[in-house]
């Protein structure tokens, strides 16, 4: 399941912290909570640069899932889901005393629309919108990147495979994968690394179909982002990707890929051969054909 982050009972920058995992909504408990983290908190939600833990409890209590405790953010984080934790847990928090009530504060970053141009947001984006590959040439191979939160992150390249590779360059109308690469062969990425442990089964539709890990902590660095390879460019210069690579639409991406496409039709040499050994063959079947008729012929 993907993530989501809220703050409930409150005016959606103050409230309850609520985190979406494995299909429901739950809360975070608050132990060894600082007040760093309730900044990083507010700044992942795009509620200001400040914030501090409400102890009060104003914000009810919560009735479902308790999924994570001790958490720990750093100030080089500047979201929740790079933050380290414990494990998730549905009983991660002793008693609903220990559920986090945070209050943001401060200056709101002012969002830009070229911002979000590509992708508004992730509940009006389809899943095609929501994946790209970066690094490579035409747009069909690079590091994978996914749309999650307000932003592009990675995919860790933990049991990272051709199967999850296929369904990545199926859903970008890129043909099959030629390869699954790993330990961010086409550079290491920026911002957060939302996956790990993928493990689709190479004939689903989409990534989002694939089971996967939500990445928690510091199980994974961006020296591990996955990339693929795969084997159709042509379609990413007939405008199929311009919501993603504007700037390659080209006539030297265009000659390049009308030459590629070229090269994957010629024949080869044993195509050829195959070709030229079969129409001597019905050549000399012919010819026997015809000598036969006659010695017939003759013999009547």
């Amino acid at each position: 399941e993907f993530l989501a982050l809220r703050l409930v009972n409150g005016n959606g920058c103050t409230g309850r912290l609520e985190v979406f995992y494995n299909g429901t909504w739950g809360s975070i408990c608050s132990n060894r909570m600082s007040q760093l983290t309730a900044v990083t908190v507010c700044k992942h939600l795009n509620c200001g640069d400040g914030g501090e833990i409400a102890r009060d409890f104003e914000y009810g209590r919560g009735s479902g899932p308790t999924w994570l405790d001790h958490i720990e953010c750093t100030e080089q984080q500047s979201s929740l889901w790079q933050c380290q934790s414990d494990p998730w847990n549905a009983q991660s928090c002793d008693n609903r005393a220990e559920e986090t009530h945070i209050s943001c504060t401060g200056r709101k970053e002012a969002t830009s629309p070229a911002t979000f141009a590509e992708c508004p947001n992730s509940t009006s984006c389809s899943d095609r919108e929501k994946l790209r590959v970066i690094g490579g040439e035409y747009g069909c191979s690079g590091r994978v990147e996914i749309w999650q939160q307000g932003s592009w992150g990675t995919v860790c390249d933990d049991s990272w495979d051709l199967a999850d590779a296929n369904v990545v360059c199926r859903q970008l109308g890129c043909g099959s994968a030629l390869s699954a690469l790993s330990e961010a062969a086409f550079g290491e990425g920026t911002g957060p690394i939302w996956l790990e442990k993928v493990h689709c089964k190479g004939t689903e539709l989409s990534l989002w179909d694939c089971p996967a890990k939500p990445l928690f902590g510091k199980n994974c660095d961006h020296k591990e982002d996955a990339a693929v390879e795969c084997s159709a460019p042509a379609a990413f210069c007939k405008g199929e990707a311009k919501w993603h690579y504007p700037q390659r639409l080209n006539s030297s991406c265009l000659s390049r890929t009308h030459n590629w496409a070229a090269g994957s039709t010629r024949l080869s040499t044993p195509i050829i051969l195959c070709i030229v050994l079969g129409a001597l063959l019905c050549l000399v079947l012919a010819i026997l054909a015809g000598q036969i008729q006659r010695a017939r012929a003759q013999q009547k």
